[in-house]
């Protein structure tokens, strides 16, 4: 879970605590990194195609200019270092020919994302509601009903309303597991609300 959510876009003074069943382990961003990074890393858990998130050392390589220090995003179509840039950087040939030899020597791929792809909506809003509800309290009895409920396929989250009775905000429970990556929500096309499909994972 993320300990603490914040929508600023100024850097934060203090180090963030990241938090995911699909991290190995704590992950502590740096301060003085941007929050683009953090909005990505978000977004990056709640994706159904990232199955691990670890974090890597260096090193730093000369031509171009770039440590392959960072999150490292493993899914099924390979193991992707994770970059985000409020503009995608631009490599020459040359640049562009040494970094993939180098990655591929890691076994890494490189994914660069900007600002515009980043932020762009309704994934970004989606994705900061979900982790604004990162701490609410879903007792057992309501992840039992909602798993019991989900069993039958992927349903909307009005239709999980009609469905099960929970002590909770449905809203808000699927948001928790959805931080725990115990459901999936569908963010990319409409944003989040009663028509949010929800499948169990």
């Amino acid at each position: 879970m993320l300990p603490r959510v914040s929508t600023s876009s100024h850097p934060d003074p203090r180090p963030w605590l990241l938090r995911s069943p699909k991290c190995r382990g704590l992950v502590a961003i740096p301060a003085d990194d941007d929050v683009l990074l953090r909005h990505a890393f978000e977004q990056a858990c709640l994706d159904s195609s990232v199955r691990e998130i670890q974090y890597r050392d260096g090193p730093l390589l000369d031509c171009p200019p770039m440590s392959l220090a960072g999150f490292v995003l493993r899914t099924d179509a390979g193991a992707f270092l994770l970059r985000a840039k409020e503009v995608r950087p631009e490599y020459s040939e040359e640049e562009d020919a040494r970094l993939k030899f180098v990655l591929r020597s890691y076994g890494l791929q490189l994914l660069e994302r900007d600002a515009r792809d980043i932020l762009r909506e309704p994934t970004y809003s989606n994705a900061r509601i979900v982790w604004a509800n990162a701490r609410e309290r879903v007792s057992l009895t309501d992840r039992l009903k909602l798993s019991v409920a989900l069993q039958a396929g992927a349903q909307r989250i009005v239709e999980l309303e009609d469905r099960v009775h929970l002590d909770c905000d449905v809203v808000a429970a699927v948001c928790r597991l959805a931080c725990e990556n115990l459901v999936q929500l569908y963010l990319h096309d409409a944003p989040l609300g009663p028509n949010t499909v929800v499948v169990e994972i």
